[in-house]
């Protein structure tokens, strides 16, 4: 099994607005990329997912038919079982101080998730992920740990924006249309590219009692 990346977002567009380029990045590369959306209201909006996903080059989309994100137990389990099933290497999600209610809790069901999929109490083939990434969706990092160049992708990136017509059409004026190219326009200066998405990386653990390794012999 090829271990890739495992998108976790609130919404449909979440995915192509904060880490759309970075998703496609890594599926032109070969790597497996899944994308799970905890929630999609009104259910028209699958399809839009949908098609942007495949815009971006992902094949493995899962959208949940939830109203809304709450955090409990039985939908933190549903995304720890899923983390398990895929194996993500990297998992990103939203930011812990988004502007957005429901982002802010799917940071804190994400980060219950990754903590129990990696649990050898809870699972025969528990899985350790490497990296949580936190994007940006509206909410803007202050300080980035880690530009990715999309400049290869961002025609993939600028076609899945313009699947969410639901959306765009709230601001005629373009505003997400221009939003998401100044945003990445502006992670390429500081990356010294043409076009970058910016993330925060966020600890976790890799070994301790409930965990396949339960210690470390060496920090090199």
């Amino acid at each position: 099994m090829v271990h890739g990346i495992l998108a976790v977002v609130s919404h449909p567009d979440d995915e192509t607005f904060g880490c759309g380029g970075t998703l496609a990045l890594h599926a032109s590369m070969g790597h497996s990329v899944t994308v799970l959306c905890l929630s999609c209201n009104p259910p028209e909006r699958k399809q839009e997912i949908l098609n942007a996903t495949k815009a971006l080059g992902v094949t493995d989309t899962i959208v949940l038919d939830n109203n809304e994100v709450k955090v409990d137990s039985e939908l933190i389990k549903k995304v720890s079982s899923i983390i398990v099933d895929r194996k993500p290497k990297v998992v990103i999600t939203h930011l812990e101080f988004d502007y957005h209610r429901e982002h802010r809790a799917t940071y804190e069901l994400v980060k219950e998730a990754v903590e129990w999929a990696g649990h050898t109490t809870t699972y025969d083939d528990a899985w350790v992920v490497e990296k949580l990434l936190l994007m940006e969706v509206n909410t803007m990092i202050p300080i980035p740990q880690v530009i990715m160049d999309i400049t290869s992708v961002i025609d993939k990136k600028r076609n899945a924006v313009e699947a969410y017509p639901s959306q765009l059409a709230k601001f005629p004026w373009g505003y997400y249309q221009k939003q998401n190219l100044k945003k990445t326009e502006f992670r390429g200066v500081q990356g010294n590219c043409e076009y970058a998405e910016a993330f925060l990386t966020e600890p976790t653990a890799q070994n301790g009692p409930f965990y396949p390794q339960k210690s470390s012999s060496s920090l090199l």
